[in-house]
């Protein structure tokens, strides 16, 4: 007698219709928590808004940590880079050109130089990322101090400039963006090869990819997202300050929760779309947070470092074996 297996099998996407259904639940939910307020017009425009810079350093974490590199001086980065940006913006009146230009330039000029050293020394990346940032803190230090000495601050954009960081631009900008690092990851050499190298650099080399060349590639697109990110994060904020104690690595904690998440649901939606998904739901968490009145520097960074550790069990959930 044969047995007819009854057992009804999820294709992709039934799972992806169901992701979707429980993130539309979650966010029904949230509107319920707090009275209306979460998917008003207004409210949600802002949560897309926040995602921006968030989504940028999230496509940065793809590159980097799809090939095996947690540079943890990402933070320092940025600000270092946003620094730049606003100079050439301001102080040489060169406008929206040296926003992006400056901060582009540095952010990828240190990443490479960051990957070349690591691949130099041998060392784990997120301790070789953890010195940096304490290098990179201390140069941004250097100069805030030598501005106050002139008696002048950090680089303010004050007004010019701002419009890149408000909608509808900002969220321009990052559609373009993100069609390109769409393009990057599934249509070009550059993504099979990070992905290839990620996975196990002997049988890379064993299929002719050029190891090195496909790691300063993806450096050079990382550097390119991370400093749009921090053009866009100058504008908004007007400036950006230095800071030292690796402070700055809390500024990454965010992306890099949505790039676990990301991770997780690779299976489910392509990396790219995952990483804006990710990022406007933390965004969406944080926010919901807000307009509860939880404040802020308490109980919201015991969430994030829940956050941070619950995506990163998802993400690791079909591996065995530790993180390095």
């Amino acid at each position: 007698m044969k047995y007819v297996n009854l057992k009804i099998r999820q294709t992709p996407m039934v799972v992806t219709g169901i992701t979707v259904a429980v993130i539309v639940l979650i966010y029904a939910v949230l509107n319920i928590v707090t009275g209306g307020k979460f998917l008003a017009g207004s409210n949600i425009l802002f949560v897309l808004s926040a995602s921006v810079v968030t989504t940028f350093v999230v496509i940065a974490f793809c590159f980097m940590i799809t090939m095996g590199f947690m540079d943890l001086s990402l933070g320092s980065i940025m600000i270092l880079a946003s620094n730049a940006g606003g100079i050439l913006a301001a102080n040489l009146h060169w406008g929206y050109f040296g926003l992006i230009f400056g901060s582009v330039a540095v952010a990828v000029c240190l990443g490479l130089l960051n990957i070349k050293l690591m691949l130099m020394s041998k060392i784990p990346s997120w301790v070789f990322g953890l010195g940096i940032a304490m290098i990179y803190e201390a140069i941004g230090a250097m100069y805030n101090s030598s501005q106050i000495k002139i008696g002048k601050q950090v680089v303010s954009l004050d007004a010019v400039c701002r419009e890149l960081g408000s909608p509808p631009w900002n969220l321009i900008v990052l559609a373009a963006a993100l069609f390109v690092a769409y393009i990057i990851f599934n249509r070009t050499s550059i993504g099979f090869g990070l992905r290839a190298v990620g996975s196990n650099t002997t049988v890379a080399r064993m299929m002719g990819i050029n190891i090195d060349k496909t790691i300063i590639l993806a450096a050079l697109c990382a550097g390119f997202y991370a400093g749009f990110a921090s053009a866009i994060n100058e504008s908004y904020g007007n400036r950006v300050g230095t800071i030292t104690g690796l402070q700055s690595i809390s500024s990454i904690f965010t992306p890099l929760a949505a790039y676990l998440l990301a991770k997780a649901l690779q299976n489910i939606f392509n990396i790219v779309i995952g990483a804006v998904m990710s990022a406007v739901l933390i965004t969406s968490i944080f926010n919901v947070l807000t307009l509860l009145g939880v404040p802020s520097g308490t109980w919201q960074e015991v969430v994030m470092g829940c956050s941070v550790i619950v995506c990163g069990i998802l993400s690791q959930r079909r591996f065995e074996g530790v993180v390095k």
